[in-house]
């Protein structure tokens, strides 16, 4: 499947982010905080029909452990069920690491679902410390980091 990836509003990431992330969950909030900073940029993955089948949110926000370092924060990364394992995830997550890049960010961090794990190990991210329930979705999650140094 051939795609585009671009900048996107936060409004054309919040139907994929409904789809995705917040089926077979109680809680159907797709807005995110820092969803609408001037520094926030929302990527899709847009195929040859004009539809949006890929989102992710990328957020200039300091990774807790390591606050003197600049650091993305990534959310709200989902593929359309339709063509996931495709390679979509791994050309939004490229195009991600490229903005970061761009603004000379020391590394990419994300709280991913557990199930999520081996796409972003297989994508260069590292899974460190405890496990937890994300309080939204009730669902367990990891953090990963990706260094860019």
């Amino acid at each position: 499947m051939t795609v585009t990836i671009r900048f996107a509003t936060t409004a054309e990431v919040r139907p994929l982010r409904l789809e995705v992330l917040r089926a077979h969950t109680t809680n159907k909030t797709v807005d995110f905080e820092g969803d609408d900073d001037a520094t926030t940029r929302h990527l899709v993955a847009v195929d040859s029909h004009g539809e949006i089948v890929g989102v992710s949110t990328w957020l200039e926000r300091a990774l807790d452990q390591q606050p003197h370092l600049r650091a993305l924060q990534l959310r709200g990364m989902a593929t359309a069920i339709s063509v996931q394992n495709q390679g979509i995830g791994a050309l939004i997550l490229a195009a991600g690491v490229d903005h970061a890049l761009s603004l000379d960010a020391d590394l990419i961090w994300a709280n991913a679902r557990d199930q999520a794990l081996n796409f972003y190990n297989r994508n260069g991210f590292v899974t460190t410390g405890e496990g937890f329930i994300e309080s939204v979705t009730r669902l367990p999650h990891h953090r990963v980091i990706k260094s860019l140094r």
